[in-house]
């Protein structure tokens, strides 16, 4: 830890304070920091993998650091459990900032969900490309299901827009075969040769 240009000035400030001082300021700093990222901390710029520790800790260690190395000026008019909480703030920001520039969008891993796209059958696209992706799609999804009733009766359920239990239903069988039968058509999907 390298002193800031306040170290002197904070560090003065510092030695006036009890531990129970101390405890306050960290206990209002954790309960803000907690308050202000409620459920952000599940993925995204706030998320441990991100910060490489779970995002309170992080941002409360931050907030500390700062001030105890003097990068931070500890302002006359604020308690330490304000200052730590203008810092916290601010390195907030910042990672949002940070993981919505531009740069960390050439970085970002974009997934596809076969199984999502495969019940979105059901709805209609909205512009002339993504009809001609959703009809060969929907090709490859039919040539898979080709040469099995239970999937062909399976697919037109879906593009007919009904649920999984609806066709469990109709063929006879219990949700979970039906599931079983979703499973047998991605194995035949996945050996399917994209359409040209």
């Amino acid at each position: 830890m390298e002193a800031g240009e306040n170290y002197y000035l904070n560090q003065k400030r510092l030695t006036e304070l009890t531990d129970a001082d101390w405890k306050v300021a960290l206990s209002k700093c954790k309960e803000h920091i907690r308050w202000r990222l409620k459920q952000k901390t599940l993925s995204g710029a706030h998320s441990a993998s991100n910060l490489g520790a779970e995002a309170v800790d992080h941002y409360l260690g931050v907030a500390y650091e700062k001030i105890l190395t003097g990068e931070w000026e500890w302002k006359e008019n604020f308690t330490l459990a304000q200052q730590m909480i203008r810092v916290a703030n601010s390195y907030i920001s910042k990672e949002v900032e940070k993981a919505t520039s531009a740069k960390s969008d050439a970085f970002k891993i974009i997934y596809k969900d076969i199984e999502e796209e495969f019940y979105d059958l059901a709805s209609p696209p909205a512009e002339e490309q993504e009809e001609q992706e959703m009809d060969d799609r929907l090709k490859v999804i039919e040539l898979a299901a080709a040469g099995d009733e239970e999937l062909e009766f399976m697919i037109e359920g879906l593009k007919e827009g009904r649920k999984r239990a609806d066709i469990a239903e109709l063929l006879g069988l219990g949700v979970r075969q039906v599931d079983k039968l979703r499973e047998k058509l991605m194995g035949r999907i996945k050996q399917q040769p994209s359409p040209k």
